[in-house]
């Protein structure tokens, strides 16, 4: 089974860039597809995969400084 998640959090990422890997790299592990965009502001995209990924992606964004 597949999900759908649509998410934004505002927080303030002080190099949103350094961010990008290892969400790509978790993203690629967990089968999970779409479009994360990264700001200073926070996070904010749509993104589709196994549950269990989305999960882990939700998680690892939850415990962003």
């Amino acid at each position: 089974m597949f999900q759908v998640a649509a998410l934004y959090r505002f927080a303030s990422f002080d190099d949103p860039a350094a961010l990008r890997q290892p969400l790509l790299d978790l993203c690629v592990k967990q089968g999970v597809k779409g479009t994360l965009l990264l700001a200073r502001e926070g996070i904010n995209g749509t993104i589709a995969g196994p549950v269990d990924g989305i999960a882990e992606v939700i998680a690892h964004i939850r415990a962003l400084p």
